[in-house]
This record gives structure tokens, C-alpha cells and sequence, in this order.
């Protein structure tokens, strides 16, 4: 990277440009931490300029947007490590003032491209308006102004992230000005908010991460009601909303060195939760919020025992997680899986390796899901009450399977839950998926081959069960 950076430094000199690094990368600098994503600012013609540096160090120009001349130039340093120079126009005489419109002292401070390559005491020359060098060295964050919140109100969301990634404590009076502001979020640009909420959901300090967006701040609540009937609704002796910031936390323990997976199995996991699921949202992020928003459903009713009652959770949940999904501008197919994820998180919990029928539906209607599913009710076990061998085991069974391709071409079911409760007038219960399970596994073994058959196949399930004075 340093190569790159001499190369502008040069260019800017040839052009009798001043240019400066500002930002989070002045900030990673002083604490000794290497930061692969650079901002400057040129004081001219920063588009113009923008594009001969792209041309001059051979990488690829991109602009994000004209008004203010905000460029991207995407690089790739002597070892192979990609990176990237933002660049952006600030007036002559005027760089103060852009600096004390950012929106954390720690990250208000700026030091000229040049001081920074060639001074030995570069730290000395750092440009620091309000304070952010002192805050950094006693572990504070504080905001740069009020007026920063109201002009940015995402900026609500991106303190719970600054604060655990830099190990930073809030400021009394930033705590105070972010509380009182937390209503603001109402009016974030929705597309930002969704992006910095990824942002953190990419972390594995996620939960803490929420954690402290809605005991700390109230930002939550504001930003999508439910999360305060998830904070008040208790399960099991537990809030809805400390339970999922609980199953949180076992995923990243299960998903750690030496906890119950083998390391090639772990290795697997974590090439698979790399994949996006759209744009730059990897599953993983989506598995995190699944996990804090598993039991979303439960929000509007006292648990019941009954099947059934499962059933209006998932229902609940479903509409829910749509709301949450037009809130952060969720494609459709995010907001699809997420609910899948959700709405069948103890879906696992119910196969076994003695039942083929029930194992062969859970991955014909999982598909490339299944991991996540697994791992979801894994934290969840480990949440709750904590899993034992046999279950660990059985679950462990789901994932080698899944990544050894054992149920990678099945057909497609004859008949679904939805036609076996029309064609009987059965309300939804988990009798529906013995049903289907006991289909599938004829079909597999060649005994039912059309949805007439698998009927009277059910027709026969439904005596049976009925003769037995079981409910269905």
C-alpha cells in the first residue's frame, strides 16, 4: 500500500495539489493498526484528479458521487491484498470545518499525505479540531456534535459499533445526546441503515452490539417496535430479546476452536457462512440476526404447549420479519431466507437418524439452508439448557451428511402440507409433517408415485392414528 500512497503523494506534488488522509485510517494509524481503506480529501478538482491517479497506479476509478466529487479508486498492494482510496473535494482554508461535521472525535482527525509518508513524527502534525487524539489515548467516544445525529441519524446505529471494535466507552455526554436522540432513527435513510446494521452484524460482538443499541441507547425500540415487546415478553424465566442475544453468543462459541465440531467440519461451516446471500451480506450476518430474532414470533401471546400453537408463532413471525425486511430494504430474496431461517429454527430438532423419512424431507425442503438451520438450533440448545452428546451428535450427523452430498438430488414431493390439509380439512399441526414424511419415504422407495397415491397413503396414517384416539 505504501508504494501506492508515495505514487500519489508524487502525482499531487507534480500537480501542486494538497491532499490529506483523514478519517478512520488517522485514527488505526495512532493506535499501530494497519487499515486497508483510505480517505482523502484534495483541496481541487478531486474527480479530475481522481481519475489520473487511477490511470497513473494502474487501478480501477469508480465515482460514487459528482456533486461532491466523491471517487473510488480500487487497488491491489505489492502482496496481492486489495484495497482502496476514497477521495472527495474539500474547499481551500476549509478542511476544519469538514472535520467537525464528521461524527466521532476519534475519527474528526486528518494529517497531511505527505507529512504522513515522510515525517518521523507525523503524529505530532495530525490535524485535530475537537479533541479526538486525547479521547482516543483515555478510551472515550464522543460525539462531535449534537447537530451530527440530526443531520446523519444512522450515525445512532454506527456508536454501538465504534464503541466495541475500538474498545472505546461512551462519553456521560454523548450517552446523553444519543439517548436523547434515539427517536431520530425514524428518519435514517433507510438503504444506510440496513448497511450499518450489516456492518455490525458482520462482527462477531454482534450481541453486544445490540445489546447496547437497546438497554443502552433505546434505538431499537424506536427503530422497530417489536424490539421492545421482545425486551418485555418472557419465555422460560427469560426476555424474548436477552434469549436471542444468548443464541447469539452460543454460535460464535460453536462456531470457535474446541468447542463440539471437528476442525474440518468447522472449516466447512465457515467456507459455506462466507457466501452471499445478496450484495455483500454474507449468510453469516444473516444467521447472527436470525438467532437474536428467532423467537420474535412468541411476542404477542403467552407460550402454549399445544403444536399448534407453534404454528401462530412461526405465522406472527413471518409477518414481523416482512415489516423489518421493507424497513431495511430487503430484496426478496433476503427476506425470504431470513424467514426460513426463523420460522423453522427447531426444524433440526426433529429428525433423527433412525427416521430416513423425516431426514429426507427436512433436506428436500432445506436445501443449501440446512447448515444454518442446524447450527441455529445448536445455539439455541446451548442457550437454553445446553446440548448433550446424543444431540450433538445427531446434529453433527445433519452437517456431514449436507457437505457430503447424501441428499443432494432428491426428487421433488409428490404432495405438500398444504394439499394434505385442503383434501382432509386438517388444521396445521405437526401431524401434517409425519404425514409428509411417511409420503416421502414411500415415494423414495417407489411405493407411492403420484399425489393420488400419497392421499391414500394419508387416508390410511389418518384411520390408524384416529383408531388410536390420537389427535390429529
Amino acid at each position: 500500500m505504501r508504494t501506492k500512497l508515495l505514487a500519489l503523494a508524487d502525482l499531487a506534488q507534480k500537480e501542486q495539489k494538497e491532499i490529506y488522509i483523514v478519517g478512520g485510517f488517522v485514527r488505526d494509524a495512532l493506535r499501530g493498526i494497519p487499515s486497508w481503506d483510505v480517505d482523502l480529501v484534495v483541496t481541487e478538482e478531486a474527480e479530475q484528479f481522481a481519475k489520473r491517479a487511477a490511470w497513473r497506479m494502474r487501478g480501477e476509478y469508480e465515482m460514487l458521487d459528482s456533486q461532491s466529487q466523491y471517487s473510488r479508486i480500487f487497488l491491489v498492494a505489492s502482496d496481492g491484498r486489495p484495497f482502496s482510496l476514497d477521495l472527495t473535494l474539500v474547499q481551500v482554508g476549509k478542511l476544519e470545518d469538514d472535520l467537525k461535521r464528521r461524527d466521532f472525535t476519534v475519527n474528526a482527525m486528518a494529517v497531511s499525505l505527505n507529512n504522513y509518508l515522510h515525517a518521523p513524527d507525523w503524529q505530532e502534525s495530525v490535524i485535530d479540531p475537537c479533541g479526538g487524539k486525547e479521547d482516543l489515548h483515555v478510551g472515550r467516544l464522543r460525539l462531535t456534535t449534537e447537530e451530527c445525529i440530526l443531520r446523519d441519524p444512522v450515525r445512532l446505529f454506527r456508536s454501538a459499533r465504534f464503541l466495541l471494535r475500538l474498545g472505546l466507552q461512551f462519553c456521560p455526554d454523548t450517552l446523553a445526546v444519543l439517548k436523547k436522540n434515539a427517536g431520530q432513527i425514524r428518519y435514517a435513510q433507510k438503504m444506510k441503515l440496513s448497511m450499518e446494521l450489516f456492518q455490525l452484524l458482520a462482527q462477531p460482538y454482534a450481541a453486544d452490539g445490540m445489546k447496547i443499541l437497546q438497554d443502552e441507547l433505546d434505538v431499537l425500540t424506536h427503530f422497530f417496535a417489536p424490539f421492545a415487546r421482545m425486551n418485555q415478553v418472557i419465555v422460560e424465566g427469560e426476555a424474548v430479546f436477552a434469549h436471542g442475544l444468548e443464541v447469539c453468543r452460543a454460535l460464535e462459541k460453536i462456531l470457535g476452536e474446541n468447542y463440539c465440531l471437528t476442525s474440518d467440519l468447522l472449516h466447512k461451516l465457515h467456507a459455506h457462512l462466507r457466501q452471499k446471500v445478496a450484495e455483500n451480506r454474507p449468510r453469516l450476518s444473516f444467521l447472527r440476526l436470525a438467532c437474536i430474532l428467532h423467537d420474535i414470533g412468541k411476542v404477542d401471546g403467552v407460550q402454549c404447549e399445544r403444536a399448534k400453537q407453534s404454528f401462530n408463532h412461526e405465522i406472527a413471525a413471518e409477518a414481523y420479519i416482512g415489516s423489518l425486511a421493507q424497513r431495511l430494504c430487503f430484496t426478496q430474496e433476503e427476506e425470504m431466507y431470513l424467514v426460513r431461517l426463523i420460522c423453522n429454527h427447531s426444524r433440526p430438532l426433529y429428525t433423527r437418524e433412525v427416521d430416513l423419512g423425516a431426514n429426507l424431507r427436512f433436506f428436500r425442503q432445506f436445501g443449501d439452508t440446512v447448515p444454518e438451520l442446524v447450527l441455529l438450533s445448536m445455539a439455541n440448545l446451548v442457550a437454553r439448557q445446553g446440548m448433550d452428546a446424543n444431540r450433538c451428535r445427531e446434529l453433527c450427523c445433519l452437517l456431514d451428511d449436507y457437505f457430503a452430498g447424501k441428499y443432494a438430488s432428491l426428487p421433488e414431493p409428490v404432495i405438500s402440507a398444504r394439499e394434505i390439509m385442503e383434501f382432509f380439512n386438517l388444521p396445521p399441526t405437526r401431524a401434517i409433517g409425519k404425514y409428509l414424511e411417511a409420503v416421502y419415504a414411500a415415494q423414495l422407495e417407489g411405493r407411492v408415485k403420484n399425489s393420488g397415491e400419497a392421499l391414500s397413503l394419508v387416508s390410511i396414517l389418518l384411520e390408524a392414528r384416529n383408531k388410536g384416539g390420537e389427535d390429529t
